[in-house]
């Protein structure tokens, strides 16, 4: 045990001081309203309007948080068509129920589908099976998706998440942009563990 305890400091001290500071890097910086008009502009030129974005959520049990995710999606400023699936993944707790509360709520049922998830298939894990549902149902329900916004939750957007997500996409040429949200750390435990977890997931390969 004490061997462990010492090799797991050693690779603390490693990721710490020899890795070049990877884990302070700070976020992307937002692109300025200017730039979003001249890639709208360029893409209205183009095709006629901003491409179409489907957002995909697989949610379980989500019941607490889905309310407020669902309706910062609905909320977008997104110029674009925009609409967003919501696959009940199985959930015991009136998920799918708050997700169209949420929905009426804004008057925006038309803009929000909620997907019964089908049971899980061998060799499949449970998130990445609920969003290929979301994704192969689009085509079924007839909505128009030329990017797809594949997210959690539990995720709150703020207004202009999906209109600075597609601007980049198109500016910097890009066939995926990926972003780590603000997680939120209140215990103790929270504040100690979730650093060092966005920590490893952010190691360079």
């Amino acid at each position: 045990m004490l061997l462990i305890a010492w090799l797991s400091f050693l690779i603390w001290i490693v990721l710490l001081f020899a890795r070049g500071g990877f884990w302070r890097a700070e976020p992307a910086p937002a692109l300025s309203d200017t730039t979003i008009h001249a890639v709208g502009n360029a893409e209205i030129a183009r095709r006629g309007a901003w491409p179409a974005l489907v957002a995909v959520v697989p949610a379980r049990n989500e019941a607490d948080v889905i309310g407020r995710a669902v309706g910062s999606l609905l909320k977008q400023d997104y110029a674009g068509a925009f609409y967003v699936i919501v696959v009940d993944d199985h959930s015991t707790n009136g998920t799918a129920s708050v997700a169209l509360a949420a929905a009426r709520d804004l008057g925006l049922e038309d803009r929000l589908t909620v997907l019964t998830g089908e049971p899980l298939p061998p060799d499949w894990s449970g998130k990445v099976w609920a969003q290929s549902q979301g994704i192969g149902a689009i085509d079924s329900l007839g909505l128009p998706a030329e990017y797809l916004l594949l997210t959690d939750a539990d995720i709150y957007h703020p207004a202009d998440a999906a209109t600075q997500l597609v601007a980049r996409t198109i500016l910097e040429d890009r066939d995926l942009v990926s972003l780590i949200v603000r997680l939120r750390c209140d215990s103790f435990w929270e504040k100690t563990l979730i650093p060092a977890f966005v920590c490893c997931i952010r190691l360079p390969g």
